[in-house]
């Protein structure tokens, strides 16, 4: 519990107005063009079912109909791709979602309220992340190879990824609709 109170309270340390507005500017790159290009790019090789990633859960026999038939070139950009931006995309995401969260959860509760380590919750759609990236890339890597133990983890990632994103979300929702609550029933000094 320690760490990840120190953890926490680094983040309130590191995010102010300009270090999130700095993380918007990079998350809103990615969102408008690196994603976009990238979905283009995999619709090339793995059709309407797209790359595993992308599902909020899938069983290794949809994941083994779809990316044995993916050509060489196509295995080669999704590795690439996770091996790369993909790495900054879910750092940019995570840095969003925990500069913004912590901004306003500041507002909310005082320091020492453990309420305020929620900004800390979407770290787990980022370390999530980094693991379905991981097993993806082996399980495409060798797709001619069935792994359904590997697939059932990666796609067990995919869930915990996804799910992480919700509630952070949510988090940051809460956050946003307690502050603008706050400033609204806010009395006037006299």
């Amino acid at each position: 519990m320690r760490i990840l109170t120190a953890v926490s309270k680094l983040f309130y340390g590191v995010f102010n107005i300009w270090t999130a507005l700095a993380v918007t500017a990079v998350y809103g790159w990615f969102i408008s063009t690196v994603m976009p290009q990238q979905s283009l790019d995999s619709a090339a090789y793995a059709s309407t079912w797209g790359a595993p990633d992308r599902h909020f859960f899938y069983t290794p026999d949809e994941l083994y109909t779809e990316i044995p038939n993916w050509d060489d070139a196509g295995r080669h950009d999704y590795i690439s791709f996770r091996l790369g931006l993909d790495i900054i995309w879910a750092l940019a995401y995570t840095g969003f979602l925990v500069g913004w969260i912590s901004l306003l959860l500041q507002r909310i509760w005082p320091s020492d309220h453990s309420g305020r380590r929620l900004n800390i919750f979407p770290l787990i759609a980022l370390l999530a992340d980094y693991c379905e990236n991981g097993l993806g890339i082996w399980l495409v890597a060798n797709a001619d190879i069935r792994m359904d133990a590997i697939a059932w983890l990666a796609a067990l990632m995919s869930a915990t990824k996804w799910s992480a994103l919700i509630l952070a979300h949510v988090i940051l929702i809460f956050a946003v609709a307690t502050v603008m609550l706050k400033k609204i029933t806010k009395k006037p000094n006299i």
